[in-house]
């Protein structure tokens, strides 16, 4: 095998059972980020562009399919891969980094290889690692074909690799211009019918996740994805994108489909013209998106709502004014509202909100949880602040002295469970706050 490419867990199965059983009412009240299980899409991609290129790639799916990691030097000399990747975002590092070590210990000849969010933003650190040996960095279908192929590492652009010297790192990969020449994401390759049962008692729907896009113009505080996809917008064909939908939906008796995509709307005359589509082609399906509370209007939303769409998923984030001009969201109170009564006229509207923001009060805290209860939202997401390397907001904390720590002590931080606060409230009141928060929520669902 050339390639194995691993999705490390968050959690172990058992820690994930228990969350599962723990924290049901939370998951149900539409809290997507404390049992973290979502098909590793951006794996899957890479599997099927290199397959189709000849080289032979495998996905181990280490979350959906269940396996602890202490099963993994098994699977390894079974496999025997020449080379193995392993997706990182931050939160995911510490994980990524223990299985590094596990693959080198167990086929000490096989090169590792970590590509992502983290290895992009943060790819000294990467490289520092003694069981990492190459990082890829931003969208990795050439860089990967590249090395597969045997050119030299010098020569790969978005390529990181050790040498006698150090570190090198070369100038970052040109973006993917056309997403139609990429092929459909292999979901072959993780065990769809887990997801779709999960994304059922998430999400309301019998669905499996897509992404058609890449890249994000707008200059969020708290994201680093224009480190990662870059800020160029681009999206595949609305013929290709409904093409693909109706083929999931027969291959797996799908219901629907839900666009990860952080703004699947953000060309209108794209939406429009794939509600029609989906019309044309007289596909019966339901699905539904992220967006922006100032990317939608009634004649769009209406068009969608006739092709199928029966759920909005808006990023909030805060109800705070001082919250969301840190956070530079670009959006006031009164545009979230407003947003959020006509998608209600007409579909579901969940919300996607954070705390624990830096600067904030319990005061902001109050209004955020003020604002989400007054919305009357079919579902909410709340998640803990987390400090992202490659953010302006993480550039931020770095130059304060206390958050040196803090910031450097990335495996004890997640969007469900951070030791830490980054904000005017302590940080065991700031879990207190949280878990008041989804319970509020995960009770208003019974």
């Amino acid at each position: 095998m050339d390639l194995l490419l691993i999705n490390p867990p968050y959690f172990t199965p058992e820690e994930l059972a228990v969350r599962r059983e723990l924290f049901g009412g939370w998951i149900a009240g539409g809290n997507m980020y404390i049992h973290p299980f979502e098909p590793p899409l951006g794996l899957a991609a890479l599997s099927a562009y290199l397959n189709g290129r000849a080289f032979r790639v495998e996905v181990l799916d280490l979350v959906g399919l269940g396996i602890p990691e202490d099963k993994l030097p098994e699977i390894l000399r079974e496999k025997s891969p020449a080379r193995v990747g392993i997706g990182a975002m931050t939160p995911l590092f510490p994980a990524a980094r223990r299985l590094a070590r596990v693959v080198k210990q167990t086929l000490p000849e096989a090169a590792v290889i970590a590509g992502g969010a983290h290895p992009t933003v943060s790819p000294e650190t990467c490289l520092s690692e003694e069981n990492i040996d190459f990082i890829v960095r931003g969208e990795g279908e050439e860089a990967l074909a590249a090395l597969l192929a045997g050119v030299k590492p010098d020569q790969i652009p978005g390529l990181g690799w050790k040498s006698p010297g150090g570190g090198k790192i070369n100038y970052p990969a040109p973006l993917a211009e056309d997403l139609d020449s990429l092929p459909l994401p292999d979901y072959d390759a993780f065990p769809v019918e887990k997801y779709v049962k999960y994304n059922e008692s998430l999400r309301g729907i019998r669905g499996i996740s897509m992404l058609v896009s890449r890249g994000c113009p707008y200059q969020c505080s708290f994201c680093a994805v224009h480190l990662t996809m870059g800020r160029k917008f681009r999206i595949k064909r609305p013929a290709r994108v409904v093409r693909e939908m109706a083929g999931l939906q027969e291959k797996y008796s799908l219901e629907g489909i839900w666009f990860k995509d952080s703004i699947l709307n953000l060309d209108l005359a794209w939406a429009g013209e794939f509600a029609a589509e989906i019309k044309r082609r007289g596909v019966k399906i339901k699905w539904q998106y992220n967006t922006r509370v100032d990317r939608i209007d009634e004649a769009e939303i209406l068009a969608e709502k006739e092709a199928g769409l029966v759920q909005v998923d808006f990023g909030i984030e805060s109800g705070s004014p001082q919250s969301l001009a840190t956070l530079r969201k670009g959006i006031d109170l009164e545009m979230i509202k407003s947003a959020v009564r006509l998608a209600q006229k007409h579909v579901r509207v969940s919300g996607f909100f954070m705390i624990g923001i830096p600067g904030e009060t319990r005061e902001d805290i109050e209004m955020t949880f003020s604002l989400a209860k007054s919305l009357k939202l079919d579902k909410v997401c709340v998640s803990l602040y987390c400090p992202l390397p490659g953010s302006a907001l993480y550039d931020d904390l770095k130059k304060r002295e206390e958050y040196a720590g803090p910031l450097a002590d990335l495996a004890k931080i997640h969007f469900t469970e951070n030791p830490f606060s980054f904000c005017a409230v302590p940080a065991e009141k700031l879990r207190e706050l949280y878990g008041e928060i989804n319970e509020y929520f995960a009770k208003s669902r019974q």
